[in-house]
This record gives structure tokens, sequence and C-alpha cells, in this order.
């Protein structure tokens, strides 16, 4: 759906001929000046509106505006219902209703809402029901939002240009992928940060390895050039690919070792040096398969929940536990507390009071 935006013009002017956005900022409406960095942060300019009430006006915001007076009457009922259906009318002449953004006062909004529900449009009223003075501060924290929303959104880019730098895992690629790193590092986690660390390293090494490696090549090139039998080695160095297939079991060995010694020590010098640079290169694939693995996914640094630990009361109590019985009904005693002695001298005495009664 698109959107639209219909902005409260300012009274601070300028007394130029100028385009709408410039002419209605300035220190006198700082609300004006925020609505109006919100919307050119979203790119919509070209879908915003400023709403004046001098000749019910609806001004695109790249529109050119000549000076005119601010208005001291102030505004009747009747205007401001007859400038709520002029907005209407021109609402209505889109091909598809849009989402309409009012970042305007209760002037506007208390007459044109009621329309806008009538007529079926979509809208949202920004900074409702906060005063004047808090207004800018509302779009200074929407600003804000949008910003951090580009930058995820940069974020996002970077990741997917990044991994496409990662495609063929060479050394070559790999300074494109460093170099497209180190234009926003603070970006990736920590674990991709400390690959792409290990990915210097290993390009570094593999820089001066290879430059070991072509040293080493050139010097051995050039003493098989000045030596008379030269090509006669190179044809047997043809034959193996690699440096441990010169010695196996094949008679000719002692033969060229004899003859081309320093030659043949050069050329194994060169294999070493070549054998360096390979292991690097397949250091430097390995990190990159592990980068694209990294970067590809959502949440790298995705937090474990981990269950509660049990408590050590319940981890290592050893007491048992028995079931309560229920207590026995206890007997009543008839005569009371009164022990055995204390019955017979109850008994004593009623019979000496009977006696001095007789």
């Amino acid at each position: 759906m698109k959107r639209i935006a219909l902005v409260t013009s300012s009274k601070a002017r300028k007394e130029k001929p100028t385009v709408a956005k410039e002419f209605y900022q300035g220190s006198y409406n700082r609300w004006v000046n925020q609505i109006i960095k919100y919307i050119a942060k979203r790119n919509m300019e070209d879908n915003s509106y400023f709403l004046s009430f001098d000749g019910e006006r609806i001004i695109a915001f790249n529109e050119i505006v000549e000076h005119y007076p601010v208005r001291k009457k102030k505004l009747t009922a009747n205007e401001k219902r007859s400038f709520a259906l002029k907005i209407l009318d021109f609402l209505l002449r889109f091909k598809e209703k849009p989402f309409v953004e009012l970042h305007t006062g209760k002037d506007i909004t208390d007459y044109l809402c009621k329309l806008l529900d009538d007529y079926g449009f979509s809208y949202k009223i920004y900074a409702e029901s906060v005063s004047l003075g808090n207004k800018p501060s509302v779009y200074e924290d929407l600003i804000e939002k949008e910003e951090q929303k580009l930058r995820a959104k940069e974020i996002k880019r970077g990741r997917l240009r990044l991994v496409h730098s990662l495609e063929y895992q060479t050394p070559a690629q790999a300074e494109i992928a460093i170099k497209q790193y180190e234009a926003n590092p603070s970006i990736y986690e920590p674990e991709v940060v400390a690959s792409f660390e290990e990915l210097k390293a290993y390009r570094k090494k593999h820089y001066n390895r290879s430059k070991d490696m072509r040293k080493a090549l050139n010097e051995f090139e050039d003493a098989l050039n000045l030596h008379i039998d030269g090509e006669e080695l190179q044809e047997f160095i043809q034959e193996t690919e690699t440096l441990q297939g010169l010695y196996k079991e094949d008679p000719r060995y002692e033969y060229f070792n004899k003859k081309f010694n320093k030659e043949l020590s050069k050329y194994e010098y060169y294999k070493i040096k070549q054998g360096y640079v390979v292991s690097a290169e397949y250091r430097i694939h390995t990190i990159m398969h592990r980068l694209s693995i990294l970067l590809m996914k959502k949440n790298v640094t995705r937090s474990k929940t981990t269950k509660g630990s049990i408590s050590n009361k319940s981890k290592f109590s050893t007491k048992k536990s028995f079931n309560v019985k229920k207590p026995r009904k206890s007997v009543k005693n008839v005569n009371g507390n009164k022990g055995r002695k204390d019955r017979e001298n109850t008994k004593n005495n009623r019979v000496k009071t009977l006696e001095r009664v007789s």
C-alpha cells in the first residue's frame, strides 16, 4: 500500500521563493524541522505534502513556494471543515487508497479523521496527545529508530556481499573479502572477527610463501639454463608431479643426482616452497568455508538456554523420607492426671471428713 505524509505548515518561512521542504524550516518551529528530517530519512519526500490554510493549499515537498504572511486571525470551525473536505477530495484522486500519515495538529485531525473513517482510509496520527514542546523529541526517537533499521539493512546487505565474496575461496578472493570486512568490522560477531583475523594471517603467509616460491623457481630455472644438458633434466622432472615422486625406485635418479646435483637441489628446494604455498591455500580455503557458514547463520551468537542447576540439598542429600503415621488416640484417664498415691490420699481425706461429720 502506498503511503503519503500530510505535514503541518510552519510559521518559519523564507523571504524568497524556495522549495517547500526548505521554505518551512527555521528556528521558529523545531517540530516541523524534525518532521522534515524524519520524512527525508525514509525517502518519502516525493509522497509528502504540506497543508496550509492560506488558500487551502496542499503543497508538495519539492514545490516552489513564494513568501506569504503568517495568519493572525484564529481559524473558524467552518474553515477547518472546508479544508478537511478539500484534503479528502485530494486523497480520493489516487487510484488506490493510500495509507495516510498525519503529521499535523488538531486543527486538521479533528475534522479530517472523521472523514477518513467514513471513506475507509487507513491512517496514523504521529505524536498524538503530545504537547507541542515535546513533539520534537518524539520525532527524534522516530529518526533514531529509522537509523537503526537502515543500519540493520546495511549490515544484512554487507553480510550478503561478504558471503558472495567468499564464493570461490581462493587467496585472491580472500583479499577482496578482507577489504569488505575491514570496511566495517564492528558489525560482526566474535566468531566472524576471529576467523577473519586468522584469514588475514594466512593471507599474509601465503603472500610471503608465494614470493619465496617464485624466487626458488627463478633460481632453479637460471641454473637449469646454464647447464649444457639442462633439457635432459627437465624431461626427467616433467615425468614426476610431486617432490616425493623423484625418490621412487628409479635407477635414473642416481644418475641425474650425480650429473645435476646442484640443479636438482634447487628444484627440490623449489618444490618444498611450493608445498608451503599449497598448504597455506588449503588453510585459506578451510577458513573461508567456515566464514561462509558463520555469515549465513541468522544468529551466530545465539545464547543457549541452560537448565537450572540442582540445589546442593536436593543433589547431595542422603536423608530418607518416611511416611508420617497418624498419631494414636490417647486413652483418657478417668481419674484425671493423678497418680496412685494421690488417689489414696484423696480417699483417706474423704474418710476423715465423714468421721468428723458423724
